[in-house]
């Protein structure tokens, strides 16, 4: 077994998406590929600085959003009091201030907001009561009853496919979805916008393939039907100008896009989020400690609509009832999104231009400054050493609860004209609290590269933090580094 770690991995939360076309396609650094975001779940580590509101920097742009202070100054109120946090797994909603919008009377009631991505399971029981329908349509009598050029599309469109059937089958779509609208009962979480209403644009299929065709066609058709929010967990490195004309049209019409910023780490956002200099939002991702997530892109040098929201370990609705922890900047923008349909509901008439006015001026930019660390190991290895947290196969991390697996390490020159280095074996190491990647082999003890521990977990929490632990992806100048001789040990399934 052999794999080029130049490349990154997909996993459940970051999944590299091939485009349907050669042409017009989203590209990322490494797969010329569509990306959705979503993904590891490594950080920065922090810098205390001053509280500041409303000011631009390069890496986290205008700072952590604030829902409470958005919406009070929507309704031109003095800033609301905040109030008690919620807690448990909605410490999302708590960390961007949802719980003062919502003390308020503000909950997102009346606004749709249009998902477009893998799809959304409309039939999810903390889902099917904000899911959008289009009341002009009759279902199923195969006639185009709204006469908007789409055929029994009482749920939203799938223009994958060219047909009604918005089911999300791969989970990513359900999980933004949830974060936007679960609704507020007894089950599961809270969305951020809890009273909003969900429009499924299903615009990937299930292994995430897409293309700027199907995307810009579903924001012509979310503004078209209604959406007042539009929300974009996905992209790639490369523009485009039919997309960014049909992001224009939505700001025209005073529909507000809310975009992922992306997972490579970069200087600056992805496309579409890198359009926010001049239309909607983008969004970068930060954990529990406002600290800037290490995959996420950050604001870049350039003035623009850049803010922050929760995208660590993010828990959210999935297909099927279920529900799992998610990581990436995918996970931070219908934090965003949801705030924004909270700013709408409480003032239908603000434009595209005030919202991001507003949002850009609520926003904190507080202790969340951080500078990139080294991609270096904290030990004494070789200099070209990379970190071998992107090494694991996905596909056995979805079945594995302990074990290890040993690793053969070598980088190859690719202009030929260095010799390679040879590194010792790297174990990784699964067990029932912690993960472990390390030089060496099972016997011996030698320096940890990382060393994750999860006391009180069930298996599938572990694994999955296990995959997006290993979701990353290295590479440095000429060096090509790959992992060959793959071997494992004390392998067991997650269910007999």
């Amino acid at each position: 077994m052999q794999l080029d770690i130049t490349n990154k991995l997909a996993t459940d939360q970051g999944l590299a998406i091939n485009p349907s076309s050669t042409t017009e396609t989203f590209t990322t650094q490494a797969d010329k590929s569509i990306s959705i975001y979503g993904r590891s779940s490594s950080l920065f580590t922090n810098t205390e600085t001053a509280t500041i509101n409303g000011t631009f920097n390069s890496n986290n742009g205008y700072g952590l959003i604030n829902a409470g202070s958005a919406v009070s100054k929507a309704v031109g109120a003095n800033p609301y009091t905040d109030v008690a946090p919620v807690g448990g797994n909605n410490w999302g909603a708590d960390m961007v201030k949802a719980p003062t919008a919502w003390a308020n009377g503000y909950t997102g009631k009346g606004i749709i907001v249009a998902v477009l991505d893998t799809g959304v399971d409309y039939n999810h029981e903390d889902l099917n009561n904000n899911i959008w329908t289009n009341t002009k349509e009759v279902a199923g009598n195969g006639i185009d009853d709204d006469g908007n050029g789409y055929v029994d599309d009482t749920n939203g469109w799938n223009f994958n496919d060219g047909n009604n059937n918005v089911l999300d089958n791969n989970g990513h779509g359900t999980h933004v979805s949830g974060t936007i609208a679960a609704e507020n009962n007894s089950s599961g979480i809270t969305g951020i916008a809890y009273d909003s209403q969900i429009m499924a644009v299903k615009v990937l299929d299930e292994n995430g393939s897409g293309s700027y065709n199907s995307i810009t066609k579903g924001i012509y058709y979310a503004v078209d039907n209604g959406a007042k929010v539009i929300n974009l967990s996905l992209g790639g490195n490369s523009g485009n100008k039919n997309l960014q004309t049909a992001l224009e049209y939505a700001s025209s019409k005073g529909v507000i896009v809310v975009m992922a910023a992306g997972n490579n780490g970069s200087s600056q956002p992805a496309y579409p989020a890198q359009y926010a200099n001049k239309t909607g939002i983008a969004v970068g991702a930060v954990d529990q400690n406002n600290n800037l997530a290490d995959f996420s892109n950050r604001s870049g040098s350039t003035d623009m609509a850049y803010v922050t929201a929760p995208g660590v370990d993010i828990y959210s609705t999935l297909p099927n009832n279920q529900y799992a922890y998610y990581s990436g900047t995918s996970m931070a923008s219908p934090h965003v999104a949801g705030v924004v349909a909270l700013m709408l509901s409480a003032n239908p008439n603000l434009t595209e231009s005030q919202v991001r006015t507003i949002v850009m001026d609520t926003s904190v930019n507080g202790n969340n400054q951080q500078t990139p660390p080294s991609s270096q190991p904290s030990f004494d290895s070789p200099s070209l050493f990379p970190p071998f947290d992107s090494i694991l196969p996905i596909d056995l991390i979805s079945r594995v609860v302990e074990g290890n697996f040993t690793f053969n390490a070598q980088s190859e020159s690719k202009n030929k004209t260095e010799p390679p280095v040879q590194f010792p074996p790297v174990v990784v190491a699964i067990g029932e609290d912690g993960l472990e990647l390390r030089f060496g082999d099972t016997e011996t003890s030698t320096p940890k590269i990382e060393s994750i521990n999860y006391q009180n977990v069930n298996n599938d929490r572990l694994v999955n933090q296990a995959s997006l632990s290993l979701s990353r992806y290295y590479d440095s100048g000429n060096v090509k580094y790959s992992v060959s001789n793959y071997t494992q040990e004390g392998i067991f399934p997650l269910s007999e």
